[in-house]
């Protein structure tokens, strides 16, 4: 199984030329200068790499971790 937290990294890495270890649960999206937008762009990618869907209701997201969390969760619900 993908870990999401890991798959996250490479995501967020990748897309926005940061260094992996700059990037911990704990990191907060405004301090990676990660904007709203740029998490839509993030949680899309998520949506295709473990075939979850996200509802629009469901980005209330300040740091790694509630992504990490919000994947997990869904993940666990849809069965992937």
């Amino acid at each position: 199984m993908l870990d999401t937290f890991e798959t996250l990294r490479e995501i967020i890495v990748r897309k926005f030329e940061k260094k992996a270890e700059d990037i911990t649960l704990e990191s907060a999206l405004e301090s990676l200068e990660i904007d709203s937008l740029d998490t839509f762009d993030i949680i899309f990618e998520a949506e295709e790499k473990f075939g979850i869907v996200v509802s629009n209701d469901e980005v209330a997201i300040k740091t790694v971790q509630d992504v990490v969390s919000l994947i997990d969760r869904l993940r666990a619900e849809q069965g992937k």
